[in-house]
């Protein structure tokens, strides 16, 4: 907390003669020959410098109160002072300390005594040639150089410096500043280099992750006698690696999915690792301590020990990611973004909406590899959806009438993605898995960032970084700011369609694609693109109803055929295709079957065994006269179940639900149509009534306030508005 001197020191003590203590120097007042009298001229008692103060700066504000000067009238006196609000710790014994210590420390004290009585008599040689003034002629940087190139041993300006500091620090007492000298890691136990990296990994992977919640100290340790229990007592050794430790390796250890088998049947893996026991737990909670204590989380204790690449493999992930990618879609990143704009529905042109758009990025030509705009928030759909787009070659820019070349496509050797529980499904994984078809074709592997790490997806946030920045330049509704008046004028302003945005972003895209970028050294994304996959296309499976099947979500739970079909969602689904499907095992049990659906339709499942599309089918509940099924969204289904429920009927009455707000809906449009029609009759009438002079000038008046069309503004930009696909 920041206070002030109190007001009754003692300001008569500032008279030319009597003693202070300010920043840690014993000062003497020397008579003031200026003409300002709020300027103090002091010297230094130990050094015999002089300085001038001014007595602001002096009782100014401090933020603790052991900064404010003491004051007496005589050196003796100011001593007793400085040791009552200054105790000394209790003296170290120095008959208890190594020789060398004391030797060194001998040394400093001989050194800093022998400099300081140098300078003294050379300054008083200065006085007793020229005047008394406040403008000392002596010069102390040059006498303190003489005065260490004089000494028996010599030593450089800079170690003097160090030398005085630790001599004022500790008073001169021997003891006290050879203890000073102990190594920092006095009273610890000596440890193996490859005991410190395991518990130097743990810490930085686990512990030091920089923002809250942190995992508690206790956790890490568990986590590390899991990864030794996992890997038999086995960890990589800095010394048997011929350079930096092989990360690689390092995420293999840690990662509880890969079998330690695996590792240690690979010979070149194999002899990088040696024995490590994890040490004990007090221990690692005094180390831990002290390692928190360190600058930057142990910065320069972690470069000191493994180089450089060690801590920026850890914390500059996103630059070693963008050197390191070698080749095309061996690195993509995800991520989703709320679009900074409002759209308004196509029907009422009132409701206000923002979209939200999902985008792969590859880190080796910095291209966009696909991207899915959507109303709902992130989800299941919305990420297979993007890979959809990104595996096969682009025309969904082609369909939005947008001229240009969009080359990147093709399965992600490497996914990452953000901790969402979207990304954790088992709908997402199991494509990751599926879309390989048994090795024919690249799986994809998932690699989700750790927690609190952000900076993991660095390269996809900058890009939407810079696509907010145009979105909010160019088109009208954009929020320029979260406080309230922006977000109104924004909703009046609002008048684009989704496929007005749908539109937009895509030749956004293609201009950052044929752009040229500063990291790709003056190369364009596309250009960048075609030079990595000179050597040969991206491996891609056809597009069969099989492969489309894969992208919709996929339920985590089997069902099995029974005798009025499969059971799903309160609806019972069948086809003429389940009389050729196996019902029983050749163990004796029934048949599971995975199923995927789209929740926009639950009409129709699609069923897979083994990984392998068996065929369709449609719900009975759902069949139209016409042979064809009526569309059912997942919503529609849950909404309808929750009005029985209230209702006091069954929950397998609410297909009677849907029927009647199907009913519903088809009465109100039809008054909705009634009304236009009417409305749209008054206005054919009354123009055709004469207008009077009144009403020609308000008309007038009218056409001339109207501002801006940003419909017509927007086409003007974008050329001829055209249907989307949502």
């Amino acid at each position: 907390m920041k206070r002030s001197p109190d007001n009754s020191l003692p300001l008569g003590y500032l008279r030319p003669g009597h003693f202070l203590f300010w920043k840690g120097n014993r000062y003497q007042v020397l008579p003031n020959e200026d003409e300002d009298a709020l300027l103090l001229c002091l010297e230094d008692v130990t050094t015999g410098t002089r300085e001038t103060v001014r007595v602001e700066v002096l009782f100014g504000i401090v933020e603790d109160e052991r900064a404010l000067p003491l004051f007496a009238p005589t050196l003796n006196a100011l001593q007793q002072e400085i040791e009552a609000r200054f105790p000394l710790p209790e003296p170290a014994l120095a008959a208890a300390l190594p020789d060398h210590l004391l030797r060194q420390a001998t040394h400093i004290i001989s050194v800093v005594e022998t400099v300081a009585k140098a300078i003294a008599a050379a300054q008083a040689n200065v006085r007793a040639a020229g005047a008394y003034t406040t403008k000392d002629p002596f010069r102390r940087t040059p006498a303190l150089r003489e005065a260490c190139a004089r000494l028996p041993e010599p030593v450089h300006l800079s170690t003097y410096y160090r030398y005085r500091q630790l001599y004022l620090k500790y008073g001169g007492d021997l003891g006290q500043l050879a203890s000073a000298l102990r190594r920092s890691t006095f009273n610890q136990s000596r440890m193996k280099r490859v005991q410190l990296h395991f518990v130097d990994t743990l810490i930085m992977r686990f512990y030091a992750r920089g923002q809250a919640p942190r995992l508690r100290p206790l956790t890490v340790y568990r986590i590390g006698q899991s990864t030794l229990q996992r890997t038999g007592g086995l960890w990589v050794d800095p010394d048997r690696c011929h350079g930096p430790v092989p990360e690689g390796l390092v995420a293999e250890l840690l990662n509880p999915k890969m079998l330690f088998k695996a590792i240690a049947g690979n010979p070149e893996k194999k002899c990088l690792l040696a024995p490590v026991t994890l040490p004990s737990r007090g221990w690692f909670y005094q180390y831990l301590r002290w390692f928190e204590h360190q600058p930057e989380m142990g910065k320069k204790v972690i470069t000191t020990r493994y180089g450089r690449e060690a801590w920026e493999q850890e914390y500059l992930l996103f630059d070693t990611f963008a050197s390191r990618a070698t080749l095309p879609l061996q690195y993509v990143f995800a991520d989703h973004w709320l679009l900074d704009v409002f759209t308004v529905d196509e029907a009422t042109r009132s409701r206000l909406d923002r979209l939200w758009l999902t985008l792969l990025l590859d880190a080796y030509s910095r291209g966009v590899l696909g991207m899915m705009l959507a109303y709902e928030p992130p989800s299941v759909e919305t990420v297979q959806s993007a890979l959809r787009h990104a595996i096969w070659p682009k025309v969904s820019h082609q369909e939005a009438g947008v001229v240009g070349e969009w080359a990147c496509y093709g399965i992600p050797q490497q996914l990452f993605l953000d901790n969402a529980w979207a990304h954790h499904a088992y709908s997402v994984q199991n494509l990751a898995r599926a879309i390989g078809q048994g090795g024919r074709y690249p799986t994809i592997d998932l690699v989700y960032r750790p927690p609190y790490k952000g900076r993991y997806g660095a390269l996809v946030e900058r890009f939407f970084g810079n696509l907010s920045g145009q979105v909010k330049e160019l088109l009208p509704g954009a929020l320029h700011a979260a406080d309230p008046r922006s977000v109104r004028r924004a909703g009046r302003e609002a008048c684009l369609l989704y496929q007005d945005i749908y539109r937009l972003l895509h030749q956004l895209i293609l201009t950052y694609q044929h752009t040229p970028h500063q990291e790709l050294g003056g190369l364009t994304p596309h250009e960048k693109w075609l030079e990595g996959v000179a050597w040969g296309a991206p491996l891609v499976p056809a597009l069969t109803p099989a492969v489309e099947r894969l992208f919709w979500r996929m339920h985590p739970k089997p069902r099995v055929i029974t005798s009025k079909g499969v059971c799903a969602f309160g609806l019972h689904y069948w086809s003429p295709a389940l009389s050729r499907m196996e019902r029983v095992g050749l163990n004796g049990r029934l048949t599971p079957y995975h199923f995927s659906y789209e929740p926009a339709d639950i009409s129709r499942l699609a069923l897979f065994q083994e990984g392998q599309w068996a065929g369709d089918v449609y719900a009975k509940e759902l069949r139209l006269p016409d042979g064809t099924t009526r569309a059912l969204s997942l919503w529609e289904q849950k909404m309808a179940q929750a009005l029985a429920r209230q209702d006091g009927g069954r929950a397998r009455d609410w297909l009677a639900y849907v029927h009647e707000i199907e009913a519903l809906g088809k009465q109100r449009l039809e008054e909705k149509k009634r009304q236009q029609r009417l409305r749209t009759g008054n206005e054919r009438e009354s123009s055709r009534r004469p207008v009077t002079p009144a009403g020609e000038v308000t008309a007038a008046l009218e056409e001339q306030t109207q501002g801006p069309d940003y419909g017509d503004l927007l086409a003007g930009f974008l050329g001829d508005r055209q249907e989307g696909v949502r």
